[in-house]
Order: C-alpha cells, then sequence, then structure tokens
C-alpha cells in the first residue's frame, strides 16, 4: 500500500519526469541579466524551501528566472543544439506516505529506465549534504534534440524532496562541465 501512495503522489507532481527531459525551458523563462555582452557575476540562490546554491561568475551561465515547475534554473550557451543546464526543484512529500529517500530513490530509477530512450546507469554512490543521506547519480541517454548526460543529487529532509540535475549534451566543454558540476555541488540545505 505505501507503494501505491509513494507512486500515485510522485506521478500527480509534474517535476517527477522533468529530469528526464533535455529540452530548453520554455518560452516563459527569462534571463535574469540583459545583453549577452555583460558577464554574469556570481549569484547564489538561497531559498525560502530550505536551500541555497551557487552559480560562479564569468563561466557563461545565465540564472533563468519564470522556468515553470523549477525552483532555480541555470544555462550555459548552446553545445550541439541544446544549452547546458542545472536545475533545482522542490517537491512537498504527504507526511502520511512515510517515504524514504530509497523508496524516491527506486521510483526514480524505475521511471528513468521508461522515460529516457537509450537509457544507461553511469554511476551512483550515497553521500550526505547537510547532514542528510542523499543520491547522487549520472546516466546518459537521448534527451529532446540529442545525446546528453545527467548527474543528479536526490536528497530528502522533513517531507521535503530536493532533485538538483545538471544537464549536459555531448560535446560539452570541459569547462563548462566543470563549472556546472561546481554549481551541483554547491548545493546545500540551509535551515528554515
Amino acid at each position: 500500500m505505501k507503494r501505491v501512495a509513494l507512486t500515485l503522489a510522485l506521478l500527480s507532481l509534474p517535476a517527477v519526469r522533468a529530469h528526464a527531459q533535455a529540452t530548453t525551458p520554455a518560452a516563459p523563462a527569462t534571463p535574469a541579466t540583459a545583453p549577452a555582452e555583460k558577464s554574469v557575476d556570481s549569484v547564489t540562490a538561497t531559498s525560502p524551501k530550505g536551500f541555497s546554491i551557487r552559480m560562479p561568475g564569468g563561466q557563461g551561465w545565465t540564472p533563468l528566472k519564470n522556468v515553470p515547475n523549477t525552483d532555480v534554473a541555470f544555462l550555459n550557451q548552446t553545445v550541439n543544439g541544446l544549452r547546458p543546464t542545472v536545475t533545482v526543484i522542490v517537491q512537498d512529500v504527504e507526511p502520511a506516505i512515510k517515504a524514504t529517500l530509497a523508496d524516491f530513490r527506486d521510483l526514480y530509477s524505475r521511471q528513468m529506465v521508461k522515460d529516457v530512450p537509450k537509457f544507461k546507469m553511469l554511476g551512483e554512490k550515497t553521500i550526505r549534504v547537510g547532514g542528510q543521506p542523499a543520491i547522487l547519480w549520472s546516466y546518459s541517454g537521448d534527451g529532446d534534440g540529442g545525446p546528453v548526460r545527467w548527474t543528479q543529487l536526490i536528497v530528502l529532509k522533513s517531507n521535503r524532496l530536493y532533485t538538483t540535475t545538471l544537464m549536459t549534451p555531448t560535446g560539452t566543454p570541459a569547462a563548462v562541465l566543470d563549472s556546472g558540476r561546481a554549481i551541483l555541488d554547491s548545493f546545500t540545505l540551509t535551515t528554515k
């Protein structure tokens, strides 16, 4: 019964499948800066939902506003028709479900196999973020527009699920990969 309730609760959330997509954010998303000639200084996004994440300046990353179903989004310049992105999605979990991080890990892994064409798991490990256990994994497959790689961090704290994702198309320059990983690594939980 717990698995059924968990599955139904998650499938009703729009973000469950969002990380399997490699699309550039929808049209309503607007860059936080104006002309492309200006360099964006580093940005630290601190959310009332209990997290912060830092985007380094001078690496080509741009923060976006108003991205549907996404709490924070950064994107870089187009590579092979796709834009490398870092997103943070926060989902509140019904306490009655009593879901664990392992439950979400299992649900996500089953869903990725269905949603990602040519899915291939590249690695997974358990780490800690802000004292909480977290899943860090990497996988590849075909996104909307070509082959991509996702590196994803999943943390559950106080009935709130945090999913931070770095999506990079094949051929992304090493400097962009490194700075994208630095953004992902900067994700931390804060006190509310």
